[in-house]
């Protein structure tokens, strides 16, 4: 099983390739293939960079989930409070595509309502692409509602449709 652990400011780069793999995986034929191919990595580590070392948000919180080797296998980033209706987003939540199936990304999920303490009373909140499928799954499984269809901001040169995904009572997650 996964060890899991706070995410640091030293883990942009790792957490930027895992993010970058994980969108090439699951975005194929949805995102344009010369940014998944091409751009994709040098994107995310520009936003992990800034995120994690030099405009850390102060109340957001990562957590990694790590093999026994160390690799970085799956990560959560979470920011509390975020919207004053739906209450804490998951900004991230990133399982790699070949452990999909095996509990990284529920492992994770009941990590940030442990983290999140008294706040986890609060929504807890996702945004997912529509034609995510596999994720969708996933997300119901865990007892998601999805609500208030949107689009995307522009991301690889496109925008597209996604949904919220909220969990109004974040403890069914610890029972999922």
């Amino acid at each position: 099983m996964a060890a899991l652990r706070p995410m640091r400011a030293d883990d942009a780069d790792a957490v930027a390739a895992l993010h970058a793999t994980s969108w090439r995986s699951a975005y194929r034929g949805i995102v344009p293939d010369d940014f998944l191919d091409h751009d994709v990595f040098a994107e995310r580590q520009a936003v992990w960079r800034e995120r994690l070392q030099l405009s850390p948000a102060v109340a957001a919180f990562g957590i990694v989930a790590e093999e026994d080797s160390g690799r970085m296998i799956g990560f959560a980033y979470v920011l509390p409070g975020h919207d004053p209706v739906c209450g804490t987003l998951v900004d991230n939540l990133h399982v790699h595509p070949e452990l999909k199936g095996g509990g990284i990304g529920r492992l994770l999920l009941r990590a940030v309502i442990a983290e999140l303490g008294p706040a986890r009373t609060q929504p807890l909140y996702l945004w997912v692409l529509d034609q995510n499928e596999p994720a969708k799954r996933f997300y119901s499984r865990m007892g998601a509602e999805f609500i208030d269809p949107g689009m995307t901001p522009p991301f690889g040169g496109v925008c597209l449709p996604e949904w919220r995904c909220i969990w109004r009572d974040p403890s069914v997650l610890l029972t999922s």
